[in-house]
């Protein structure tokens, strides 16, 4: 017996998509087995957790103010929280009330999925990380063929378009009862922005007249049992076997024993997926897009976007904030970011990147520690305002950061603001009591970025020539 994963893809809308998702995105350093486009392992090369469906580093989940809730291990709160305005006095890391002033307009709570657009660059089905056969531990075990659907764009909702899995089968034209079976479990999961309606959804399909009996459909929630299904009406004719998970991009399902018997015969191949290949089932579903851009508002004088892109191998997701004056008077501001760390007080933070990040570790005891993190956000005339506790356990640092850019945007004129979040899956807190020890692959991560941004395509990848040449940052 083996199990199938099939975690729904994640776009609502998908925009024309000509181009795979590119070159892997930059690590520093590698991972020990690189990402590989190979069907057999790309999703087997992931340092895994169970947060995560298989083959994706990180979690990327989005509020509807498009930031960063969590992280998938509580390594936040919130991250890269936009703020506006100028203020007074000036965030301090030391109060959150105090530096919530009314001098400072959030970007909108209140993103909806319809207003959503989802772009390239696009994780393609053949890159080995939609659908793969991959080996099971211990290996006596055998192989898994895994569908994931929610590899590349941040958790932020589904929509119409899922991910397939189907195989052809011509059924005898004999008597008595063919009863398709199968095993299933999992969940099916909203959005974290809100407006899909995601299904888990089981049939067979006639390929001549199109007319098909549903064995199985669920909404949100876990499913409910299998009840077997009699697809003797189609004895004599050519069906196609569905299992359609749609509009679910934080659930998954798992399939297993996909039978169908007939005289003691059986018509399903490769049913229990125990051969380590995918052939003879069939992957449909769209490319898969690696970013995610907001519907624009109106704060403080300015027309603000913002877009995330997260690649299912990389360490790190992109925050792009587009600041445009549609206005006849030039608009001078800030851009305050707030981010939260969910180690809260015992939150070790220490500067890196060149002085142009922030990397950081759970200093609180507990083990196993949150992952570590980093917080890359270029060059800016106001200073970053932190607190990180001197030693672990001793609870006298902050869980508030705030990275700040002066914007000055004239009439027509487009300012960008680019964040990077680090989501690494070292745990220096659990062997580390010292705050001066670092955590290198953070570390390394965040220099990788700020020394990189402008020489490895892969960091400004997706972003427009007018994004670029509009950074303020970088």
């Amino acid at each position: 017996m083996r199990r199938i994963l099939a975690p729904l893809i994640l776009s609502a809308a998908v925009a024309t998509l000509a181009a795979g998702c590119g070159s892997p995105a930059p690590h520093a350093p590698p991972p020990a087995t690189p990402p590989s486009a190979s069907a057999v392992n790309a999703l087997a090369d992931l340092p895994q957790d169970l947060s995560l469906p298989p083959g994706q580093r990180n979690f990327w989940d989005l509020d509807r103010g498009f930031a960063l809730s969590d992280g998938g291990d509580d390594q936040f709160d919130r991250a890269v929280q936009l703020h506006l305005g100028l203020p007074n006095p000036v965030p301090s890391a030391n109060s959150l009330a105090g530096d919530l002033g009314p001098d400072l307009t959030p970007f909108p709570f209140d993103q909806v999925l319809a207003e959503l657009s989802f772009t390239t660059p696009v994780v393609t089905r053949d890159s080995g990380r939609l659908a793969a056969v991959v080996p099971l531990v211990p290996a006596s075990l055998g192989h898994e063929l895994v569908l994931a659907g929610s590899h590349g764009v941040p958790a932020a909702g589904g929509g119409p378009l899922g991910t397939r899995l189907s195989q052809a089968i011509d059924l005898p034209a004999a008597s008595g009862n063919m009863l398709l079976g199968w095993t299933h479990h999992g969940v099916v999961l909203d959005g974290t922005i809100p407006g899909a309606a995601p299904s888990w959804r089981v049939a067979v399909r006639d390929t001549a007249s199109g007319n098909e009996l549903v064995a199985f459909t669920s909404g949100v929630g876990n499913p409910g049992p299998v009840v077997p299904l009699d697809v003797s009406a189609f004895a004599g004719r050519r069906v196609e076997l569905l299992f359609d998970l749609v509009g679910s991009p934080r659930g998954y399902m798992a399939i297993d024993d996909v039978s169908i018997m007939s005289g003691g015969n059986q018509l399903v191949v490769n049913g229990s997926f125990e051969e380590a290949t995918l052939a003879p089932w069939t992957v449909t579903g769209p490319d898969q897009p690696c970013q995610v851009v907001s519907g624009k508002r109106d704060v403080k004088g300015l027309q603000v976007e913002r877009r995330v892109l997260a690649r299912p191998e990389a360490r790190w997701a992109r925050f792009v904030d587009r600041f445009t004056n549609l206005g006849t008077t030039t608009v001078t501001t800030e851009a305050n970011y707030l981010h939260e760390l969910g180690a809260g007080l015992e939150a070790v933070i220490q500067r890196s990147g060149n002085q142009k990040s922030l990397s950081s570790w759970d200093g609180n005891g507990v083990h196993p520690a949150r992952r570590d993190l980093a917080i890359v956000y270029g060059a800016s005339a106001l200073p970053t305002a932190f607190r990180s506790s001197t030693a672990s356990l001793l609870a006298d640092g902050s869980p508030y950061v705030w990275t700040r850019f002066p914007l000055s945007v004239a009439p027509g004129q487009t300012r960008v603001v680019v964040h990077f979040v680090v989501l690494a899956e070292s745990r220096t807190g659990d062997t580390a009591w010292d705050a001066t020890t670092r955590s290198a692959l953070a570390d390394r991560e965040a220099a990788a970025i700020v020394n990189g941004f402008w020489s490895s395509a892969a960091y400004r990848e997706g972003m427009t020539a007018e994004d670029q040449a509009g950074l303020v940052n970088f």
